[in-house]
């Protein structure tokens, strides 16, 4: 494991930032920085390993639940849960969190485990739909995703340890700027470079 470097580029005009002070300056830095934390995230969910951090989904150890025979597509069913909690390592229960794509949301609240003649819900709290979802499976938090693909997808809900995975930085976000790059445009370039690697302990 060796860390990759993550880079954002962005030019501006010495018009633009003359005309805006500080703000674009600031504009730049924070979306930088939500761009290589997007792409970071992005990495450690689905990435593939050659230059950036292999994904939980790419991995070897990935352990994908079939969808039930019979079961609609597009749709999430109590035994998909049930089977995906029983697949996951004994040790890494206590640890695991859901990670989902919002898409999954409506599947999850609809979600209800056959009690006699009826049902409880499995995923809404005690006051139904008034109350805040509780954001809970088995007992471990629900955590919504952009990184999850969208519903119908392998990996539109993930149970994972995260303490599983092996990330190594080096250093902050460097930043740096240059009038010299687009001398002969009259622009200022900005850079940002993050180095960042992982991937999960577990092989297989």
């Amino acid at each position: 494991i060796e860390p990759q470097k993550l880079a954002v580029l962005v030019y501006a005009t010495d018009e633009q930032l003359s005309d805006t002070g500080p703000i674009l300056e600031q504009l730049i830095t924070r979306t930088a920085g939500e761009e290589i934390a997007f792409l970071t995230g992005d990495g450690i969910v689905d990435g593939t390993g050659a230059g950036q951090p292999l994904g939980i989904l790419q991995s070897g150890c990935l352990v994908p639940v079939a969808k039930e025979t019979g079961q609609a597509a597009t749709t999430v069913v109590k035994a998909n849960i049930d089977k995906m909690w029983s697949r996951c390592h004994a040790r890494s229960r206590e640890r695991s969190v859901w990670l989902v794509n919002q898409d999954v949301e409506p599947q999850l609240e609809a979600l209800s485990a056959d009690v006699g003649t009826g049902g409880v819900p499995v995923y809404l709290p005690a006051g139904g739909i008034a109350d805040a979802p509780n954001a809970r499976l088995k007992g471990r938090p629900v955590v919504v995703s952009e990184f999850c693909p969208t519903l119908g997808t392998v990996g539109d809900i993930i149970l994972a340890d995260l303490s599983q995975y092996l990330t190594v930085t080096r250093g902050d976000v460097q930043a740096a700027s240059s009038i010299h790059v687009q001398f002969t445009t009259d622009e200022t370039a900005f850079r940002f470079t993050y180095r960042v690697d992982g991937q999960p302990w577990w092989s297989s």
